[in-house]
């Protein structure tokens, strides 16, 4: 696939990447390798060109952008929160973008709601999309501080 620029651009596994990079992120010694850096600019290539790129049937679409829980699926919680434990994509663009997303979707007590479930977790407080979710607002809350907000 050739990027607008005319080069050729591989396609990565979205969710695969997204697992790997969640494990390269916990070990000091690899975040911050070049595998990690290369898996940090095809997520944020993705999010950037989300409407016309989805490899593998990994859309950044309307239900990735809705939050939900727990964060082990490829959706914005997950990804936002993976990619804020790599200190180089703080201060990206798009990155900056997935968490004014997240933290436009907080209400006035400072609660998020979950916007999509996974019904297996239903009996949860994230498992419903009426009522904030202690959860759900803990886990948009670690990616909020890491980036100091």
């Amino acid at each position: 696939m050739e990027n607008s620029e005319g080069r050729e651009e591989k396609t990565i596994d979205p969710y695969a990447s997204l697992i790997m990079l969640k494990l390269l992120s916990a070990i000091p010694e690899y975040y911050e390798t070049e595998i990690a850096k290369k898996t940090v600019l095809g997520l944020l290539s993705l999010w950037e060109s989300s409407l016309e790129r989805h490899p593998y049937m990994f859309y950044m679409g309307t239900d990735f952008r809705k939050l939900k829980a727990p964060a082990m699926w490829y959706d914005i919680v997950s990804v936002a929160d993976t990619l804020s434990r790599i200190e180089s994509v703080k201060t990206d663009a798009r990155f900056i973008e997935m968490v004014a997303l997240i933290k436009s979707k907080q209400d006035s007590g400072g609660l998020f709601t979950p916007e999509a479930v996974f019904q297996k977790f239903k009996g949860w407080d994230f498992g419903q999309k009426k009522n904030p979710s202690p959860y759900l607002t803990y886990l948009c809350y670690q990616v909020l501080e890491r980036i100091g907000l």
